[in-house]
Formats: C-alpha cells, structure tokens, sequence
C-alpha cells in the first residue's frame, strides 16, 4: 500500500474515502479515467499552463529556480530538503513528506522565511467579475466558496497543512496561478512555444507520458504581467481550515478528516459501510460487465447497499432515470432518502410525475414513458406526428443541417486572444430538399496555425448557405459558439476589413437571451432538430435521452425507411452525394442479428495506412485520431496540430478522420429528419 497520503488521494477521498481502497489496486478496479480522451486533452492543457507558469518564475527568478527532476521519491524528498536549506530559492515539483502526508507543490519561491506555495491550474477564471461562479476571490451569498473553486482550494489547504507541520517556523502564502480570461495574450503562437510530447512507455506498449519542456525567452509575457495570473488564496484557505468537512460516511475538521483518510488508504479493507449517496452517480471505478480482472468498485458499494452484486448495469439503478433533478424528490438524493434503489422500483405517482400529455414532451413525460413503457398509441416508441409535421411547416426549404467542430484552450491560440477563446476550426453541411433528395454540400476543415481561423470559417459558411431555406442545428451549441464568435469580433485591436459584415451574418442566424427572455433573434435563427426530438419523440433504447449519438440506432432500429435506404451502398453515389464517402452502406446489422442496426459510428473506418502505423512511437500515440468519433477527440485532434510538430502523414491521416466524424454528424441529422418526415406521412 502507499506509504504516503498525497494531495490527489486526499482529494480523490474528499469525493468519498472508499475510492482509496480502489484507487491504490489500479490493476484490479476499473477507473474510468484512463483512456478518457477528454480528461486526456484537458491534462494536455495542464501540462502546457504548467510549463508557462515554470517559464515565467524562471524569466523572474533566474538561477534560483530549479526543477525536482529525480525519479525516486526518496530522492525527491532529500533533494527538497537540501535545496530549501538555501535563504531563496524556487523550486519546482518539490515534495515534502511529513508523517502519512506527501506533498509535490507544483511552485514553491522561498525567500527567508517567506514561502509562497502556488498551485497551478488550466481552469479559466475572470478578474473582471464578481460573480463567485467566475472568480476565486469572490465569496458567495453564504459566505462560503463557490463549488467550481471549492477543489482547488482544499487542495491548496492540504498542501498548506502538510508543510506546515514540516516547517512550523515559516510564513506561509498560498497562490492559485490560473488563466485571466480578463487578459488577451501578448505572445502569439504559443502552442508552438509549449509543444506536448509523449513518451512511450516500454517500447511498443501503445502507453504514453505527455511531457511539456519549458522553453525561454517568451518576450511578451512576463510573470504578474500575463493572462496567466497569481492570486492571492490566504482568506479562503483559512476558510476551508476551519470549516467543518462533510463527506461521504465522515464529518470532522480537517485535521480529523486527513488523519482518517490516511488510515483508510492504508487499510486492508475497504471502509464500511459503503457510503452510498447521489455521489455514485458518476463514479469513475465502474465497469459495465465487472471481471476477476476487471472490478468495479461501483457494484462492490452497490451491493453492499442493495444485496444485489451482479447482473446489472449503472443504468438500472435510480441513477438511469432521465433528466433528474439537482434536488427535490426526483434528484438523486432525493431517490436514495425516498428508499428506491432501482429503476423499477420508482411509483410515477410518488414523485408526482404527470399522468397525461398535455402537448410537447416535458422532462416528467419522458420520466413517466421510461419507467412505465407506456406511451399514447402504444408500439416501439412514441412520435407525435401531427406537432412534427406542424414544427416542419413553419420551415423554409431546402433544410441545410449544420454541425460545428470547436476548441477551446487555457493557452490561447493567438496573440490578442483570450484564455478559452472559441475557434470554430470545422463544419459540415448537409442540404435537404422538399423532395428529399439530399448531398453533403459543404464542409470547411483548417488546421493551420496562423491568422484568424473563425473568420475564415465565417466566409466560407456564408457563401455555403445562401440567403434562402432553414438552417437547423442540433442542442444549442452552434447558436452558443456563434455568439462567442460574435462577441470576439466585437472585441478586436484588429478586426477583420468585414467584421461588420461578418457579425450581421452571425446575427441573422443566432439568438440571444436576456435571462428567460430573447432579446436578440435574427431573420434566420436556426432551428434546434434537438428540441424537435426532445418534444415528439421518444424512443425506450435511449433511456429517455433525445441525445442524438444514442437517438440515431434508437431511430435506425424502428425505421423501414432507412433500413431500405442504408442498407444499399447508396451514400457517396450520385442519388446521394458525399465528399469523404463512396459507395458507403449505414444500415449494417449487429453481429447475430439482422433486426438492429449498428451504431453508425461504430462504421467509420481507419484514416491511417498500413505503411503509416508502421512508422514512429510518434505513430502510434497519434493512431487514436484513425477514427474519430466524438467532440471531445476531434477537439484534442485540434489542439494537438496547433503545436505545429505533427509530420504532414499523419495530418493529412487526421485530417480524414476529422472530415468524415463531421460529415456524419450532419447526417445522422438528416437520417433522422428521412425517419420522421416517413413516420409522418410527409
């Protein structure tokens, strides 16, 4: 067992002490967390504010910085030591050890008896405001710590805590270093300045190390003059210190709190009771089909809990029922205090979920549906047909579907940007017309690292979609990521010769909302297919979600339409155009069935040669892009060539991939449009 309590399994134990027992046998539980590509980029993003923070106590501090490099913890520990012995100096990832507790501080500047500790995150936060949702410095109504700070700052406290037993004579401040979304960046291009590396772990393993070297000599950005900025954290630290601590199955001071999570990490056995509460909802150490191999902690609670220990998934517990609330009785703690443990266990009647439909679908209806399998009009799911065909009359023709890929970064892309700046990197458009013909009719891919990428997207997708016919899009993403584009442009030094053109064409498609109220709407707002799906149609194999990646099977399955249709080779011919696609069939029958269909996007193909995955380590980390298939790796696929050391193979490899994930997310659109204008009769 680990000798020390760390600072992540403190935190990890804060969420609930009996994630220890299971995080220290990482080669018996299953953790969700590794091989999540989100998390995966959103550490990359980490690692590079990581760097830049080294880079500006190095320009400040000169030959008074240093890197704790050693592999040893031992080692790490006695070199700490020796060089805190010094009257100044900055160190970075030093670890001090005292009693159970370790601590590696991400930056430690000792000058005398001055330590400053700082804390280093990728998470944006904005000095102009005073909202405590926005800003760490600000205090909420409560006179507490708003819950998207409250982490770091307990995290910051351990660490304050540990090396103050350590060294009791010091005078201790504590730092969050994070990116000011107040502050534009002065250095450009600086994903180049901090490129992500992968080490290969043990030659041909597939398992990387990302590694960010700190770089000199950035001219612009200096340390208390850049977007990534200090803040002073004193007040809320010993706000937290003396604060009783709640979590699950403990409540104590956070002394107490630290000394019990210590004992529990050491311990042989997992801490019981499971402390079971709304907290499960998400837990990461969960494997849908647990194995000798593969435990799921998630089951081993559960069971404790329920009786029940197997044969069952997350989903068939009260944490699979849609859309619950944040409280009342259909939150999940709510669930949990009423008794029920399973899905079907629920009474609609005492949760006073409505017993009729009035019109759309609301969350309660949707509820109802899930738990009882009834529906008006019976059969494999429900459609109201005439609302459809009433929602698709007010529209304009042809239909363009339109699907946006992003990025956001805590290292601005650009000189002038800000931190979590949109770039609308891609697009694809699909044209619908009243007869039903339909072709891929437009698509924009840049991944290039220089000059304004949004206003390039803008006049391309201008041209795309002409003055005529109805935009729809799917959630309110587009319309969002639009806005932030609008507001960009507002913004600028520099803009654009046609910023004005540019923004009138944002706002012919875009709304805007002042509380619950729109206060802007343009002639051409688009539609949200989304919001369609959410109020006619409902379909058991989603669980109630309207979501389109689980929707597009649900809507496959039931459809003779697209069956007949997508189990030709059809799309990419000329009855259906495609830029990235030929001869493609869509309808493909799961393995030992022939009655449902494949997930689509389980169909789409590698992008990466034979010659090309027999190349470089390089190769190998880069061939989870071969076949993207989710916003998150198209995203990561974004940031990743912005550091511009990507070799052109494996762009142009990626840059397939890309292309073709979008192109079928504006399908799947349409596929679902052809199911519903055939149900309906239109």
């Amino acid at each position: 067992m680990p000798k020390y309590l760390t600072k992540a399994r403190f935190a990890l134990g804060l969420q609930c002490p009996r994630k220890l027992f299971y995080a220290v046998r990482p080669g018996v539980y299953v953790d969700q967390r590794r091989d999540n590509t989100m998390l995966e980029g959103l550490a990359e993003g980490g690692h590079q504010i990581g760097a830049m923070a080294q880079n500006l106590f190095m320009q400040a501090d000169g030959d008074l910085a240093r890197e704790i490099t050693d592999r040893d913890l031992d080692e790490q520990i006695d070199r700490t030591t020796r060089a805190l012995a010094q009257d100044s100096v900055t160190l970075f990832e030093p670890t001090i050890a005292y009693g159970d507790y370790l601590v590696r501080v991400d930056i430690l500047r000792k000058q005398g008896n001055r330590i400053e500790l700082v804390e280093v995150k990728s998470k944006s936060f904005d000095s102009r405001s005073d909202e405590p949702r926005d800003n760490p410095t600000s205090w909420t109504r409560a006179g507490g710590i708003h819950a998207g700070f409250l982490s770091y700052v307990r995290d910051l406290a351990f660490q304050y805590w540990v090396v103050r037993q350590a060294y009791p004579e010091w005078e201790i401040h504590c730092y969050l270093m994070m990116p000011d979304k107040a502050v534009p960046a002065r250095e450009d291009v600086l994903h180049q300045r901090f490129p992500v590396y992968f080490d290969e772990l043990g030659g041909g393993s597939g398992h990387f190390r990302a590694r960010v070297d700190p770089v000199a000599g950035l001219a612009a950005e200096q340390l208390d003059e850049s977007f990534l900025s200090r803040i002073l954290m004193d007040r809320q630290v010993d706000h937290v210190l003396d604060a009783l601590l709640e979590i699950p199955g403990i409540t104590d001071d956070f002394s107490g709190v630290a000394e019990r999570l210590a004992r529990i990490q050491a311990a042989e056995t997992p801490i019981t009771p499971a402390p079971v509460g709304s907290h499960c909802s998400d837990c990461e150490f969960y494997a849908p089909v647990p194995s000798a191999t593969g435990k799921s902690g998630f089951h081993e609670c559960w069971a404790e809990w329920s009786g029940q220990s197997h044969g069952f998934d997350r989903g068939d517990t009260i944490f699979g029922l849609y859309g619950r609330a944040a409280a009342g009785v259909t939150s999940s703690q709510g669930l949990l205090e009423a008794g029920y443990q399973w899905l079907t266990d629920i009474d609609p009647d005492e949760i006073s979920l409505p017993d009729r439909l009035t019109g759309a679908l609301g969350r309660g209806d949707r509820q109802r549906m899930q738990l009882t399998g009834d529906w008006p009009g019976g059969g494999d799911h429900y459609f109201d047909s005439v609302g459809f065909a009433s929602a698709l009359e007010s529209c304009d023709w042809p239909l363009y579907f339109l699907d946006f890929e992003a990025a956001r970064s805590a290292l601005p892309f650009r000189a002038g940007r800000r931190p979590q700046d949109i770039q609308i990197f891609q697009y694809s458009v699909h044209v619908m017309e009243r007869d039903g013909s339909v072709r891929h009719a437009d698509e924009f891919l840049d991944l290039s690292v220089d000059g304004d990428v949004n206003s390039r997207m803008l006049r391309h997708l201008k041209e795309a979609l002409g003055s005529i016919g109805t935009v729809l899009r799917w959630t309110s993403y587009e319309n969002t990521v639009l806005n932030n584009v609008r507001a960009q442009l507002l913004e600028m030094d520099a803009p654009p010769d046609d910023r004005d053109e540019l923004v009138a064409f944002i706002e012919s498609l875009t709304h805007e909302r002042n509380g619950n109220e729109i206060a802007r709407r343009g002639e051409r707002d688009m539609v949200d297919q989304a919001r369609w799906a959410a109020d006619f149609y409902f379909h058991p194999q989603t669980r109630g979600s309207s979501s389109i990646k689980p929707l597009l099977p649900a809507v496959m399955k039931n459809s003779e339409q697209l069956r007949a249709l997508y189990s030709e080779p059809v799309y990419g011919t000329g009855r259906m155009p495609s830029r990235n696609f030929s001869n493609k069939r869509w309808w493909v029958g799961v393995p030992d069935s022939d009655e449902t269909p494949e997930d689509p996007y389980k169909l789409l193909e590698s992008t990466f040669s034979h010659e090309l995955l027999g190349g470089s380590p390089e190769v190998r980390y880069y061939q989870r892009f071969e076949s993207i298939s989710n916003g998150a790796g198209a995203m990561m696929a974004y940031t990743r060539a912005q550091s511009g050391t990507m070799n052109t193979s494996i762009r142009g490899a990626i840059e397939a991939s890309l292309k073709q994930y979008c192109e079928l997310d504006t399908l799947a659109m349409v596929m679902i449009m052809q199911a519903w204008r055939a149900e309906a009769g239109i």
